[in-house]
């Protein structure tokens, strides 16, 4: 028995090991192979959220004034500012779209605002490196529970009385039972699709309880779209002019919406690391040629713009950085043996 059950064992053991990874619903792995931002000009891309890798935060305002200014408060300051400024314009732009003579007010009969994005502007202005304030969250979000709490509404207005319930004037289940079923099923689809945006959740209630709001019915759809993609616009604008940037990702978090390296072929990793490498001796050569020049100013080390350091010095510390690497990786892969 004793034999059998150590067989058993190393047979286990010969399995190959996958690792747990959570299901993932509805493109949460959607991936590219670049980021094609860069490609855009730098004043189209700056407002996709996109910054250069070599570039860190917080990261340099509009080249022109009055944004350069705002390199000169501390960035605390720059924040309430310009997340006051965002907030503001941002509703301002929904209720005048809303008002004037569009679709929304003369045929939709819309209300001048939908509630919910009040709290969503506190997110897109305020927080704006949160997971839950980015675009697919805050679209999606509000787009799913919106259709989720009109798709259940309609089935409590069969009920022809409905309507009249609305009113709160006396004892009627049916409004709040539809408001809770329409609330938790529409955090329970963001859930699912992983565009959890939490105003989002009374974008599903107003669905269910507000009686302007359950006369528009399906009209309630392009109405929450159009608001959402108006806030956005808006805040891809305003949360890119000073020294933060928006959106963090588009669809996935990580910073390029890229596939990680684990995911790419064996030669073209190997290139990665490879290029990699270069970056890193070239960043060690330099920060101690810096280092050496601080400490003697008589002692000059010349650079090109493309980065390569001119001179011997830097063939010699390069060449001996790839030793010191190879030894290492070496001496790893003798512990490993």
């Amino acid at each position: 028995m004793g034999h059998t059950e150590e067989k058993n064992a190393a047979a286990n053991d010969n399995r190959p090991k996958h690792r747990y990874s959570p299901p993932r619903i509805c493109l949460s792995h959607l991936k590219f192979r670049r980021d094609w931002r860069e490609k855009l000009p730098r004043s189209v891309s700056r407002f996709t959220g996109y910054r250069p890798l070599d570039e860190n935060p917080p990261y340099p305002p509009l080249p022109f004034p009055p944004f350069t200014w705002l390199a000169k408060l501390p960035l605390c300051y720059e924040t309430w500012l310009l997340a006051w400024i965002g907030a503001f314009i941002g509703i301002l732009l929904i209720e005048a779209i809303m008002s004037t003579s569009t679709a929304f007010r003369d045929v939709y009969h819309a209300p001048t605002i939908i509630t919910s994005f009040g709290a969503s502007a506190v997110l897109l202005f305020g927080v704006i490196e949160s997971p839950v304030a980015q675009p697919r969250n805050f679209v999606l979000g509000h787009f799913l529970s919106a259709l989720v709490g009109t798709a259940i509404t309609r089935l409590f207005v069969l009920n022809g009385s409905y309507h009249g319930y609305l009113d709160n004037v006396a004892f009627h289940p049916s409004t709040f039972i539809n408001g809770g079923v329409s609330m938790a099923t529409s955090l329970l689809v963001m859930l699912i699709t992983g565009t959890a945006h939490p105003p989002a959740g009374a974008t599903g209630l107003n669905a269910a309880v507000q009686s302007q709001i359950v006369t528009l019915s399906w009209r309630y759809l392009p109405t929450v779209l159009a608001s959402s993609l108006i806030m956005l616009g808006w805040a891809l604008v305003i949360n890119n002019v000073g020294r933060r940037r928006y959106p963090l990702h588009w669809w996935a978090p990580g910073p390029v919406f890229v596939i990680p390296p684990e995911e790419q072929p064996d030669a073209q990793l190997g290139a990665q690391e490879e290029a990699q490498e270069e970056v890193d001796i070239q960043r060690e050569v330099t920060e101690e040629g810096s280092l050496r020049a601080e400490s003697d100013p008589s002692e000059t080390i010349t650079m090109e713009r493309d980065g390569r350091r001119e001179g011997s010095v830097y063939s010699e510390r390069r060449a001996s950085l790839h030793e010191q690497r190879r030894g290492s990786v070496g001496s790893a892969a003798d512990g490993m043996v």
